[in-house]
């Protein structure tokens, strides 16, 4: 990005939080180091703009928490599939009661991934530093799959709900990059507090046709949605398509924590949205671990037991 010459580089990120002509930072780093970075970040005042995930414990979101209540700075998670059109206009008609009482949500975030297994570089990096290097080390990655990419699927789902998940049951597996110790795969399925079904699918193993990421079964109407597409069908009656211009989420979603730092607009991806993807992810590996249903708290910086 053009800086006006003023791009400057640091030595380690205490560094760059100690320059007080830096504003606001993007937090995007391995996963094991956003709290310590959060913490820092909300110590030297900065606005954030923070990457998937939040951190990698509910324990450690309880102190981020208390660190942003302390020193009130701006905090917006990345979550920049919110800012797809197809999901904005299902929000749009969902909040218009188009669809009725929802029976069942599916969220979908699957592409075959071959980095897990060949370690391969983006161009210009050295051997050893390949983001797939860490993703593979769950002691840093946090999870598999599901901790990662999986992120995506889990709050897409909870932004279409606008509602309370109660519990939890998840399948993980293995399928295609078995030199990994955590899963390549997860199936989530999430009970809401109003009796809707919620799945959703993730995978670095494969993908599926076409590139659908989402399907909304109501009670009077059904809805599908992708990146330039979106297709509704009230039950009996023909589907009506409404193409979608391609939209670059992550800058929309940069555009929009900039808006909510500048102008006070609402934070459409909050502190507590990454807490509550958190928690329903965390209660995802429980299940899957204990094969049975997980009830999820209320407060979403409790754990599920």
């Amino acid at each position: 990005a053009y800086t006006g010459g003023q791009a400057r580089r640091y030595g380690d990120y205490q560094a760059l939080l100690a320059d007080p002509a830096v504003e606001a930072v993007d937090i995007c780093l391995p996963h094991h180091l956003h709290a310590p970075a959060i913490l820092a970040a909300a110590g030297a005042g900065k606005a954030m703009l923070c990457e998937k995930p939040l951190c990698m414990s509910l324990a450690e979101a309880g102190e981020i928490g208390a660190a942003l209540d302390e020193t009130g700075v701006p905090f917006v998670m990345a979550h920049n599939q919110l800012f797809q059109p197809s999901l904005i206009d299902a929000r749009r008609r969902l909040e218009a009661g188009d669809l009725g009482r929802l029976a069942y949500v599916r969220s979908i975030e699957a592409s075959q991934q071959r980095g897990p297994s060949t370690g391969e570089l983006p161009a210009g990096l050295a051997p050893g530093e390949s983001p797939w290097d860490w993703r593979k080390d769950t002691a840093r990655m946090g999870g598999g799959e599901v901790f990662d990419t999986g992120w995506h699927g889990i709050y897409r789902l909870l932004a279409l709900m606008d509602d309370r998940p109660v519990a939890v049951s998840a399948t993980l597996g293995r399928f295609l990059h078995h030199g990994m110790t955590a899963e390549d795969t997860g199936a989530v399925t999430v009970r809401f507090a109003s009796g809707t079904i919620g799945d959703v699918l993730t995978s670095w193993a494969f993908g599926l046709p076409g590139d659908r990421q989402f399907e909304i079964a109501g009670e009077h109407a059904s809805l599908t949605g992708s990146p330039t597409a979106s297709i509704f069908q009230p039950h009996g009656e023909p589907a009506t398509e409404t193409r979608h211009e391609p939209v670059h989420t992550w800058s929309a979603g940069i555009g929009h924590f900039l808006a909510v730092v500048q102008h006070g607009v609402p934070n459409q991806a909050t502190f507590t949205d990454g807490a509550r993807t958190l928690q329903v992810i965390t209660a995802a590996y429980l299940a899957a671990e204990q094969s049975r249903a997980v009830a999820l708290p209320e407060d979403p910086l409790v754990a599920p037991a």
